[in-house]
């Protein structure tokens, strides 16, 4: 059985996702996980968390703590972000390296959500992306040439469009062996259910 996850590097959810991402593969599924963009209008030298809910930082104060809680009890390090990327970048450079260099995706597939929700690392920076990149183990400098002459620009936009396709319009959202849709994370239940259910 497989399964996609439409995922964005700025979503504290989808980096809690890794942990339903992880459940699924225990129960015999394999998840790939594939480019969504959330917030395109972020300019790209980033903007501050403050800045980026105005009026509503409270909420977003909130918000991050029961994300922070989610994390607790999975045993997932965690530290609220105080400045949030614009990740077209970075969404195109994990689908190069996913496609180019898939035996290095899952390492940077973690990385970038740590360097982000884990360790403060503005992600949105070219050179931290050669970084990760070099450290999943592809050729940063390939990946970052075929970035910079837009070749991964529409897979990202085939992949958004794939992800409406399937009715989903956020992120995470997992798509189970193309009949299950998954949307925003769930209790582990779930995912163990819908799994028992497609595959009795």
């Amino acid at each position: 059985m497989e399964a996609v996850v439409w995922s964005d590097y700025l979503c504290p959810w989808c980096y809690v996702g890794l942990d339903r991402s992880a459940l699924l593969e225990s129960l015999g599924v394999s998840v790939s996980a594939r480019p969504f963009e959330l917030h395109p209008r972020i300019p790209a030298e980033g903007v501050s968390l403050r800045d980026r809910w105005g009026a509503r930082y409270d909420q977003a104060v909130a918000m991050y703590a029961r994300i922070e809680a989610e994390c607790d009890a999975v045993g997932m390090p965690f530290r609220r972000p105080e400045r949030v990327p614009n990740t077209r970048r970075v969404l195109e450079t994990a689908e190069c390296v996913r496609v180019r260099f898939p035996a290095a995706f899952a390492a940077l597939d973690r990385s970038l959500f740590e360097a982000h929700f884990v360790h403060g690392v503005f992600i949105g920076d070219p050179d931290v992306l050669d970084g990760l990149v070099t450290d999943a183990g592809a050729d940063a400098g390939e990946v970052r040439a075929e970035v910079d002459g837009g070749a991964w620009r529409q897979a990202v936009t085939d992949s958004m469009d794939a992800a409406y396709d399937a009715g989903t319009t956020g992120t995470p959202a997992w798509f189970i062996d193309g009949r299950a849709l998954i949307p925003g994370v769930q209790a582990r239940e779930t995912y163990e259910r819908v799994v028992a259910r497609l595959n009795p």
